[in-house]
């Protein structure tokens, strides 16, 4: 079927400012009541009756014909399809199907349009031939680096007073697409407060079956700057610019198998090689490595199992996610690191009111063997990357293991598509898609740390943040979202967050 849909094809292509505020009153009877209106609206259940009396009619796919792919090349436009040439779709979820599938070309991440519509519809036989309009993204970014040392822009704001000192320059290189197979490649050269240098690949398929892919690269960073400790759930840090305090080298490379649309198996095989400085080993913290030591060197195996029906991969409002990982760092006798690591996200997307309205529920958990005290530097849970409980983006919550929900209901206000014409010079963005949404954040989390606990109070204790915020999606996958948040220390702060989808 997958080759009869290539044969099918016909014409290729056609020309956070950060304050936090402490306020003494309890915050439970408003969280409780918007935990309730959660629980409430999550458990809704809407029955359609149905009755046997009517029929159900299909239409026929006789061919796909596409417009709009310059460069991306047409068989991996079909592989990303539920449907192929041959194949019959329910009349009454026509409309639905193609807007789903739609938003399967778009997660793709080279296209700023993707429509697929009906361009001939034969009423006596039930046959039709679809047409898809795309317009491809501008796939050459080579974007001027300027982005901050710390965790998150409110660390930077608001605990190291704005400095500039803190900043990162240089030049972040992306080609996307870069053989019309959706493959990347992303070379970055990072000065300033500290250096990164980077080379990475990537492509999604690489044999005739389209279900085979690859990636690979290779990293070099160093900083004078390290953060040695956790005190108060606070990163401590200690500078000497006279010499890079820590080092680190890394590689690797991933097998993807897919055999199914919504299904991704990843192998990979990493090492990696970190030194720090004799004084952080030997006097501010000998933990960092444990036993003094100033080198840390092993070699990881990971597998990575994902099932993604989501709508819209950076702004989901409808479908569901589940990730696993099994990750084992330390594979040789000699190796420095010896860690297994089980990982699993599972994410739903309730969408109701034509997706105005969406309840997002997203849970992740960690789980740590063996049970012994692990390096400092490999001790991280909450507060790191994405994982963190909204109010608490001022700690970090360390730990072998860790738990974290995250739930949000997101409403839309704003949805337009602005024509930027000749104001914009680069034609793939004259169309300007615009969606606001409104927030209303709730989370839980909670580290288990049994060993660096003492002057961490945060660690083995639950934790809970909520708030409302403001969410911009534009071009699809670029989002900024603003958002005011409690905690259950009485704390609260304005947040910033950016992702420019590249």
């Amino acid at each position: 079927m997958r080759a009869a849909r290539a044969q099918a094809v016909s014409g290729k292509s056609t020309s956070k400012t950060g304050v936090c505020h402490k306020q003494h009153y309890s915050p439970f009877f408003p969280g409780r009541l918007f935990l309730f209106v959660l629980i409430l609206l999550a458990s809704a259940k809407v029955t359609y009756a149905q009755t046997d009396s009517i029929p159900v009619s299909y239409v026929y796919i006789d061919s796909i014909t596409m417009e709009g792919n310059r460069k991306t090349r047409a068989a991996l436009i079909l592989r990303e399809l539920e449907f192929a040439p041959g194949d019959s779709l329910k009349t009454s979820e026509l409309a639905a199907t193609l807007e789903r599938n739609g938003l399967r070309l778009m997660n793709l991440g080279i296209f700023n349009t993707a429509r697929i519509n009906v361009q001939r519809w034969d009423l006596a036989s039930q046959h039709i031939t679809l047409h898809i309009t795309l317009i491809e993204t501008w796939f050459v970014y080579p974007v001027p680096l300027f982005e901050l040392a710390d965790r998150n822009f409110n660390v930077w704001w608001k605990e190291f007073n704005r400095s500039l000192k803190r900043v990162n320059y240089g030049i972040d290189w992306t080609q996307l697409n870069l053989t019309g197979n959706a493959d990347n490649l992303k070379v970055k050269t990072q000065f300033g407060y500290s250096n990164k240098y980077e080379l990475r690949y990537s492509r999604s398929n690489i044999n005739r079956d389209q279900t085979i892919g690859m990636d690979f690269g290779v990293s070099y960073s160093r900083s004078h700057e390290v953060a040695y400790a956790t005190e108060g759930n606070k990163l401590r840090f200690t500078v000497n610019p006279d010499i890079w305090q820590i080092i680190q080298l890394s590689a690797g490379g991933s097998v993807l198998w897919r055999p199914k649309l919504f299904t991704t198996h990843r192998f990979t095989v990493e090492y990696r090689a970190l030194s720090v400085a004799d004084s952080i080993a030997r006097f501010f913290n000998p933990d960092y490595f444990l036993n003094g030591s100033t080198r840390q060197r092993h070699l990881s195996l990971l597998y990575n199992v994902s099932f993604d029906y989501r709508d819209i991969r950076p702004y989901p409002l409808s479908g569901w996610l589940f990730v696993a990982e099994l990750r084992q760092n330390g594979l040789l006798p000699g190796d420095n690191l010896h860690i297994f690591r089980a990982y699993v996200e599972m994410a739903r997307y309730f969408p109701f009111w034509d997706k105005r309205l969406s309840l997002e529920t997203v849970f992740r958990g960690r789980a740590s063997l063996p049970r012994g005290k692990p390096p400092y530097n490999n001790n991280q849970a909450l507060g790191y990357g994405g994982s963190f409980v909204r109010g608490y983006e001022y700690y970090v919550a360390d730990g072998l293991d860790f738990g974290l929900l995250k739930t949000a209901f997101h409403i839309q206000t704003f949805s337009r598509t602005f024509n930027l014409g000749k104001f914009m010079p680069l034609e793939a963005f004259r169309s300007l898609p615009l969606k606001v949404y409104i927030s209303l954040n709730s989370d839980f989390g909670y580290a288990n740390d049994p060993h660096y606990n003492d002057l961490n109070p945060l660690a083995n204790h639950l934790l809970w943040g909520y708030g409302l915020g403001v969410d911009i999606v534009a071009y699809y996958d670029k989002t900024a979202r603003f958002e005011w948040s409690w905690n259950d220390r009485g704390e609260s702060g304005f947040f910033l967050r950016i992702n420019t989808g590249f």
